[in-house]
């Protein structure tokens, strides 16, 4: 009896120990933060989705329209998945305008606190159906900013820096600001996601070959989307590996930033190393809107030592929503972080299917001809090559067609691509009276320079940034070719035959890596505007 009575009250301490676990576990993530700083972070990511939102509408014309780049009827044929949104083909370019412009108007009220959450779940559906009705063009911006969007609705925003509190009474609504709380879970998966992303792509850069011997910073910076891929040499690999070794060990390690306590030194060591990695970024690549989104995130990463500085030594009363349930918002967000995290783990086996057709073993080369009912035709010369499985497995497709469904498109291997996607584009563009050259034309106008013309044209030399069928691809090519045609000719007065040679070349770090031969890419003329 004795023994049992021993044993009964092991267990029942055991119990209360795995009780109090428990109850711990569930204030600390549930437990109150302040709603300031969340505020702030919603003001400024508001201005930089207006940012967003304005090139968007500038944008329009290139590649969301029915007379863009992009032939949205096809790739919606092709990527069946990309159906589910509310844009459709038949839209005018004035429609797809007015929307880029009430997105901007929804992000000035997201700004002043005008209807928040209205404002974000309005900026949130405009961005899904844009990303997937420009499927072909999205990139790590698109991705990053739809994502931030979604945490805006599901964050505890608006109960602070309110413009309408402000101007009513702005002493006691500053006082008030300063001392609310809001219940933390939502904040805590908010972290949970950034530290995906910054683990899954620092880990993943250590499979690169390029990471690992240093040269894959300088080859990023030699890419089209660099701003400068021309003044970077030999000379600067040097100074270039030490930058690329330090992202390499400071990328998987910055969520630290996120359980350090406040005003730990290696905290603001971290934001160092975070403000070195996503400035320099944004200085020398055309991928502004994803870098400026993570240093805005600071303000949250930092939001006890900010509130520090606002409160001064001042002891106040808090403010504080007094409910510690999980609530409507908090499980969304648990449901998606898991989902995420189950994604991003299937993802170790995904196939390679970014790997450029142009290196698999198997080609066979093809010319087609595409007659536009003249006289002319344009003319493509390319090369059908062989390749291997694609598409997600049913593990992959249960968790990336989960979040899909819920609007959510990301895949955090950012530039650990770059051992098969080192290319460079280069083109000529020669205008023929008869069989005599008479000029030679800027290559800038036919191609444009912006990261998405530039993802379109890799398109072109089997450099594929999405998975396309390989019984598509042709089709895809001769598409996209006759459209850069079509641009050309509505902006030029050229009448003669245009014929446009390109080479591709392989970035390395050094200049020894020779270009392929000038191959003729397209041949064309314009009648009328049109070819």
């Amino acid at each position: 009896m004795e023994n049992n009575g021993i044993k009964y009250r092991k267990e029942f301490r055991n119990q209360g120990e795995l009780r109090t676990s428990f109850v711990r576990f569930r204030k600390a993530l549930v437990g109150q933060v302040d709603a300031l700083p969340l505020d702030i972070f919603r003001v400024l990511m508001g201005v930089l989705l207006l940012s967003y939102f304005i090139r968007t509408f500038l944008e329009a014309g290139d590649f969301s329209g029915p007379d863009s780049l992009i032939d949205h009827r096809l790739s919606l044929d092709i990527f069946w998945f990309t159906q589910i949104g509310l844009f459709q083909p038949g839209m005018s370019l004035f429609m797809f305008q007015a929307i880029y412009l009430f997105a901007c108007v929804c992000s000035v009220f997201l700004i002043l606190g005008y209807r928040v959450n209205i404002s974000a779940a309005i900026l949130y559906l405009i961005a899904i159906c844009t990303y997937r009705w420009n499927f072909l063009v999205m990139y790590v911006d698109d991705a990053i900013m739809h994502l931030m969007i979604f945490w805006l609705l599901v964050l505890p925003v608006g109960r602070t820096l309110v413009l309408s509190e402000w101007i009513r009474d702005r002493k006691e609504s500053w006082t008030r600001w300063k001392n609310i709380t809001v219940p933390g879970i939502t904040l805590r998966c908010f972290f949970w996601n950034l530290t995906l992303i910054y683990i899954v792509a620092g880990l993943w850069k250590w499979t690169s070959p390029m990471w690992l011997d240093g040269t894959a910073l300088y080859t990023i910076l030699k890419l089209p989307i660099s701003y400068a891929p021309d003044f970077w040499g030999p000379e600067h690999l040097f100074a270039l590996k030490i930058f690329n070794y330090g992202a390499l060990i400071l990328e998987p390690i910055f969520p630290l930033m996120f359980i350090l306590p406040k005003g730990h030194y290696v905290k603001y060591l971290l934001l160092f190393g975070l403000l070195a990695l996503h400035i320099g970024t944004i200085a020398t690549l055309d991928i502004p809107f994803a870098n400026i989104a993570c240093l805005i995130v600071a303000v949250l990463i930092f939001r006890e030592e900010l509130m520090d500085r606002i409160r001064g030594q001042i002891a106040e009363t808090r403010l504080s929503e007094t409910s510690q349930r999980i609530g409507f918002s908090g499980a969304i967000a648990l449901l998606m972080v898991t989902m995420l995290t189950l994604a991003m783990i299937s993802s170790i086996s995904l196939p390679r299917w970014r790997n450029p057709a142009r290196d698999n073993i198997k080609t066979q080369s093809v010319t087609v001809f595409v007659n536009d009912g003249d006289s002319e035709n344009l003319g493509f010369k390319g090369e059908f090559k062989q390749s291997g499985h694609e598409g997600l497995g049913p593990v992959q497709m249960t968790f990336f067609g989960s979040l899909w469904c819920i609007g959510i498109a990301q895949q955090y291997q950012l530039f650990n691509w770059i051992d098969e996607r080192n290319y460079s584009v280069s083109y000529q563009i020669i205008e023929y009276k008869g069989k005599r050259p008479v000029g030679e034309i800027n290559p800038a106008e036919m191609f444009l320079h912006s990261t998405r013309g530039i993802l379109l044209q890799f398109y072109l030399h089997d450099i594929t940034w999405v998975r396309v069928p390989p019984k598509r691809r042709e089709e895809l090519k001769q598409n996209l070719l006759k459209r850069f045609a079509k641009r050309f000719c509505r902006n030029s007065k050229s009448e003669g035959r245009i014929s446009v040679y390109s080479t591709i070349e392989r970035i390395g770090s050094s200049d020894n890596h020779p270009g392929e031969d000038p191959e003729l890419l397209m041949n064309f003329s314009c009648r009328d505007g049109d070819t």
